[in-house]
C-alpha cells in the first residue's frame, strides 16, 4: 500500500489544472483502492503536508519581491529570475509556469485525498476514534487546497470590486480529481466572487475541523509556537491574510486577533530576533513545516539572494532606499543585511546583501553552509500588521487607537529604546505600510501590497548615496534592472496565466489577464 500511495503522489505531481494525456500517465496504479483505512489515510497525509510545505516558501514568493522596488539585480545573476527584475514578464516565463503548476499539484492531491477520507466516515468498520482522526485529516486537506488557491489568487487575480461578477477574472476552480484527455471537460476561470466564496468555504471547513480536533485534546502537542502541524491558529492566520487581500476588514481583524489574543505566541524581542532567522525558532512562529538534514534539509531560500555562502557575490542586492528605511537600533537591519566584499566578474567592491535567510547550521548537509532554512509562512508580526492596517483604514473596523497600539507593539519589539508614538489619518496609514515593508521584506508580500494600495514605484539602486566605499557598488549593478518604473495599476502587478495552460485548455480563450 505504501508503494501505491507514493506512486499516486508522484503521478499527481505531474498534473496541471488541465491534464494532457499525451504527457501525463494516469491510470497506471490502483487509484480507487489507495486509501482504504485510517492507516492508509494517515500515510497519505504525509503527502498532503509535503504539499503544504512546498507552498510555504521558496522562489515562488521571492520572485514577487525581486520584481518590485526593494532590490536591484547584479552582473553576476546570469539572468536568474531576470524577467522579474527587469520587468519583462511574459506568458512563457518558465518560473511562472512552475509556480502555477506547483499550486495545482497541491490542489490535485487534496482533491484526491478529501473524498477518499470522507468515504471512510461512512464505513461501519471504522471506529469513532478513527473517524475523529479522519475528520482532522480532512481539515488538513481543505487547508492544503485553500493555501494553494490563496497563492494563486494573490499572484494571478486582480481583485477589483467593480469586476467581482465578471466571469473569467477569478481562478480555475478544480474540486475533483478527474484526470482526463478530454479538453472539453477542462474548466475556465470563474468570477472573482465565486473564487472568493470558494476559498472562504475551504478555509472555514479547515478552521472548523481543526477547532474540533484541538478541543478533543488530541492536538495539544501542536498548540504553540514552531509547530510543524496544523491547528486552528495556523488556519486563522491564513484566513486573516486572505481577508486582507479581498478587503474583508472585519474578518481580517477578527482572525488576526483570534491568534494574537490566544496567549500562545509572543513577538520576538530585539535580543533574539536575529537568532530566529538563523535557527528557525521563536515565540512568534505560528507554523514551521518539518525539515531536517537527514531528509534533504529545508528550503535553499538564501540562494535566491546570496547565490552561495562564499560571501563574495550576490544575485540581487537592496537599493539604498531599502537600507535607509531602517532606523538606528532597529534589529532588523543587522538581521537582514550584511556587507560583502564582492570579488566577482572583474568587480572588487563592498556592498550590502540581503541575508535574511542565512542558512541554519542544523540543516547543513556538510561542513559548508547550504543556505537552507525552514519555512516560516505564518508569523505573529504579520497578524499585528494586518490588524494595524485594517484598523487604520476607512471601513467597518476603523479604530486608530487600536491601529497605533499594534504598530507600536511591532516597533517596540524591533527597535531598542523605542518610545511609542501616536499618528492619525494618512500619516498613520503610511507608517503602517512602511513598517510592513520593513518587517516582511523578501517574504513575498510586496507585489500584492502595492497592488492593493494602488501604488506604483520607481526602483533606483542609488548606492552612491551611501558614500565611500559602498558607492563603488554601482559597478556591480546590472543596468537593465535599475531605474525601473511601474505606474499604479500596472498590468505586471498581476502575473499571466501560463501559455502552456492557455494553449491546452479551450475554456480559457479570452480569459488571459490584461496586458499579456
Amino acid at each position: 500500500m505504501k508503494k501505491i500511495i507514493l506512486g499516486l503522489t508522484l503521478i499527481a505531481s505531474a498534473a496541471f489544472t488541465s491534464c494532457d494525456m499525451d504527457t501525463t500517465r494516469y491510470g497506471s496504479i490502483g487509484q480507487e483502492n489507495a486509501i482504504e483505512s485510517r492507516d492508509d489515510a494517515f500515510n497519505f497525509l504525509n503527502g498532503i503536508y509535503i504539499q503544504i510545505r512546498s507552498m510555504s516558501a521558496g522562489a515562488k514568493y521571492s520572485a514577487g519581491d525581486i520584481q518590485m522596488d526593494k532590490f536591484v539585480g547584479t552582473i553576476d545573476n546570469a539572468n536568474r529570475m531576470g524577467p522579474f527584475s527587469n520587468g519583462n514578464i511574459t506568458v512563457s516565463d518558465q518560473d511562472i509556469t512552475s509556480y502555477y503548476q506547483s499550486a495545482y499539484n497541491a490542489i490535485n492531491e487534496a482533491n484526491y485525498f478529501i473524498p477518499k477520507c470522507e468515504a471512510l466516515l461512512d464505513r461501519e468498520d471504522v471506529t469513532d476514534t478513527e473517524k475523529a482522526e479522519i475528520r482532522s485529516m480532512i481539515a488538513v486537506g481543505h487547508f492544503c487546497r485553500a493555501m494553494a488557491y490563496v497563492y494563486l489568487f494573490d499572484k494571478f487575480v486582480d481583485y477589483k470590486e467593480a469586476e467581482l461578477e465578471t466571469e473569467g477574472k477569478g481562478l480555475q476552480i478544480v474540486t475533483e480529481y478527474k484526470p482526463s484527455g478530454d479538453r472539453g471537460s477542462y474548466v475556465g476561470r470563474s468570477s472573482i466572487r465565486k473564487t472568493v466564496e470558494y476559498i472562504n468555504n475551504e478555509l472555514t471547513l479547515a478552521f472548523d475541523g481543526m477547532v474540533e480536533w484541538d478541543l478533543s485534546g488530541n492536538n495539544d502537542g501542536n498548540m504553540g509556537p514552531e509547530t510543524a502541524y496544523l491547528n486552528e491558529y495556523v488556519v486563522a492566520a491564513l484566513q486573516s491574510r486572505f481577508a486582507l487581500l479581498t478587503n474583508d476588514y472585519s474578518t481580517a481583524l477578527s482572525k488576526a486577533e483570534h491568534v494574537i489574543n490566544s496567549g500562545l505566541y509572543d513577538l520576538v524581542g530585539t535580543d533574539s530576533y536575529a537568532d530566529m532567522w538563523v535557527n528557525d525558532s521563536g515565540s512568534e512562529l505560528i507554523f514551521v513545516p518539518y525539515a531536517e538534514k537527514a531528509k534533504g534539509g529545508g528550503f535553499a531560500i538564501g540562494q535566491t539572494w546570496l547565490t552561495n555562502a562564499n560571501k563574495t557575490t550576490s544575485d540581487y542586492i537592496p537599493t539604498a532606499a531599502t537600507l535607509l528605511a531602517y532606523e538606528d537600533n532597529d534589529i532588523r537591519f543587522e538581521s537582514f543585511f550584511e556587507v560583502y566584499q564582492i570579488n566577482s566578474s572583474g568587480v572588487n567592491c563592498q556592498a550590502f546583501v540581503f541575508s535574511k535567510f542565512p542558512g541554519n547550521p542544523a540543516l547543513w548537509t556538510t561542513t559548508s553552509n547550504n543556505l537552507q532554512n525552514k519555512a516560516k509562512p505564518f508569523r505573529l508580526s504579520e497578524l499585528y500588521l494586518i490588524a494595524a492596517e485594517v484598523c487604520a483604514t476607512d471601513g467597518p473596523v476603523k479604530n486608530e487607537s487600536k491601529a497605533n497600539e499594534y504598530l507600536n507593539a511591532i516597533r517596540e519589539a524591533r527597535i531598542d529604546g523605542y518610545q511609542s508614538t501616536t499618528s492619525t489619518g494618512k500619516a498613520l496609514v503610511n507608517a503602517i505600510r512602511e513598517e510592513r515593508a520593513k518587517e516582511l521584506i523578501g517574504e513575498g508580500f510586496r507585489q500584492s501590497d502595492l497592488r492593493r494600495w494602488g501604488l506604483g514605484f520607481t526602483r533606483n539602486a542609488n548606492l552612491a548615496s551611501l558614500g565611500t566605499p559602498l558607492d563603488k557598488g554601482m559597478e556591480f549593478i546590472l543596468v537593465s534592472t535599475d531605474n525601473i518604473s511601474y505606474e499604479p495599476g500596472d498590468y505586471r502587478l498581476v502575473w499571466p496565466i501560463p501559455y502552456r495552460e492557455m494553449s491546452v485548455n479551450p475554456q480559457l480563450k479570452g480569459q488571459q489577464n490584461p496586458g499579456y
